[in-house]
This record gives structure tokens, sequence and C-alpha cells, in this order.
């Protein structure tokens, strides 16, 4: 199979996984997974040093030490764990926290942390790249007829949207109306097309749409994915019985004949029992 390909957080280019290296990198409070090739890899180390470097830990105006214990988390979930440092970090408490932290940056400029997330395969080249960095955008199956979900790499996601794009512009109402059902499966509402309005007046919010997707400022989420075996040998649903039908109402009791005496009466025009 070909080797995961891994597109690196500072040019954009993606490289063999052999080739990328995984570094601490902040976001927001905490360190995440940051993926970055040879050439940039130091300059992102040297970012997360300076960071650390820098936190103050008596100032009570600021939570310094989340991003510091989320860096211990995060390299030490990933193999490279502080007890193996040698000699040890020096300094008492929090420092000493700080100093050890720093070491084991410094280590990944001669090793590797593993990059251990699941993986999709890009629909255009067929390259696994990290599930983080695969984009999820519509497509148009001549099949079906309608826009599906499709996966593809930082290298093709570009060339893709704008065959996507090219199908909206010169599609009618049917084009418009499957890409509209698609963002809402995406749980993207295009109120315009949910109350009715012309597909004209539908086509230009799409294309804006589509347009934060070429940007990045919109990303479609991944999703669960259910292997197609578990789909195909499930039992089908089951659905409720019928309710049964009321039983008929009860006949009535037949009134017993007549006793003699009562005949007798009414010969002789008496009533009553």
């Amino acid at each position: 199979m070909t080797e995961r390909h891994v597109q690196c957080s500072t040019c954009g280019v993606l490289r063999p996984d052999s080739e990328s290296h995984d570094i601490p990198t902040l976001a927001g409070e905490q360190y995440v997974d940051g993926y970055y090739c040879s050439a940039h890899a130091g300059a992102a180390l040297d970012a997360a040093q300076a960071h650390l470097a820098a936190l103050d830990f008596e100032d009570d105006t600021r939570d310094d030490m989340m991003p510091l214990v989320s860096l211990h988390a995060l390299v030490r979930a990933r193999g490279l764990m502080s007890e193996t440092l040698d000699p040890p970090a020096p300094g008492v408490g929090m420092e000493r926290v700080r100093n050890e932290a720093l070491a084991l940056l410094e280590l990944l400029r001669h090793t590797r942390l593993p990059i251990v997330e699941p993986s999709a395969l890009c629909s255009g080249c067929y390259r696994p790249v990290p599930a983080s960095q695969v984009r999820v955008i519509p497509w148009f199956n001549d099949d079906l007829c309608d826009f599906v979900t499709t996966f593809r790499c930082g290298d093709c996601v570009t060339d893709s949207l704008a065959d996507t794009r090219a199908r909206l512009t010169a599609g009618g109402p049917h084009e418009i109306g499957r890409l509209a059902e698609f963002f809402q499966r995406h749980a993207i509402t295009i109120h315009e097309h949910r109350r009715g309005d012309p597909p004209e007046a539908v086509r230009p919010l799409l294309e804006l749409t589509l347009d934060h997707l070429v940007r990045g400022t919109l990303k479609l989420q991944l999703g669960e994915t259910v292997p197609l075996n578990d789909v195909l040998s499930a039992p089908p649903p089951t659905t409720s019985p019928e309710p049964a039908a009321p039983p008929p109402p009860a006949a009535a009791e037949p009134r017993p004949a007549p006793s003699l005496w009562q005949r007798i009466r009414r010969a002789f025009g008496r009533t009553g029992d």
C-alpha cells in the first residue's frame, strides 16, 4: 500500500510519513499534534520552546500551567517521558516541570514522535493521509445523478472543488437542489432552499459555500464510517405490526320464549309478565 502522506502545517506540501515530524504545537491554551516537514520542524520547535520559556507561573491572572501540562501529556502519550531524561532536569516545582518540557522538546531535534491518528484515503490520488488533514467535499456522481461525499488530500482538493463548482454553474434546478441537500446532510442549512425560493436565488449561496470550502474557513466533518459488510449483514428494520382489529360487538342475547302463562295472558289482552 502507498505510504501515508502528511501535509506540512507551514508550507502545505504533502510528504511521506517517514519525512514528516510531529511537533507539539500550541492551539489556544493547549498543545496538540502539529505536522511539519524537515525544513520547518526546527522553527516549530523553536516557537514551542520560546513559548514555554516565557510562561509566568507567578501571574495569577494567567493560567500558564495548562499549556505546560498539556504538552507533557501529549508527548507522554506518544511514548516520550520525562523519566527517561539523563541527566534529570534541574529545578524544583513548576520550574522543574518547565525544564523537563524544554529538554523533551530538544530531544525531538534528533528523534520523531509517532503519528498515531487514523488515516483516510484520498479519492483523487488514492494516497492515505491523516484523518485530521483529509478534506470532505461534495462530488457529483453521474451514476446516482447526485452530489455525494468524497475525501480529498491537500493536493487534490482545489481541482476537485473546481469541478464541483463547474457542475453547479452548468447545472439547472436539479443540480442546485441536490447540492443544497448535500450540505443539509452535513448540518449546513441553506435557508432559501428550505423555504422554496427559486433555484437561481439559491445558486449564489451555494457558490459562496463552496468558496468557504476552498479557503478552508468551512470544514465538513469526517463523521462515522460504517463498514459496508456491517450494513449488508444487518437485519432489516423491524416494523411494528398493524394493531389488531377490534372484536365485533357481541350479539344481543336472544330473549327466552314466553311461558305458557304469559301466552294465556296475552291471549286475553293482558300485559305484563
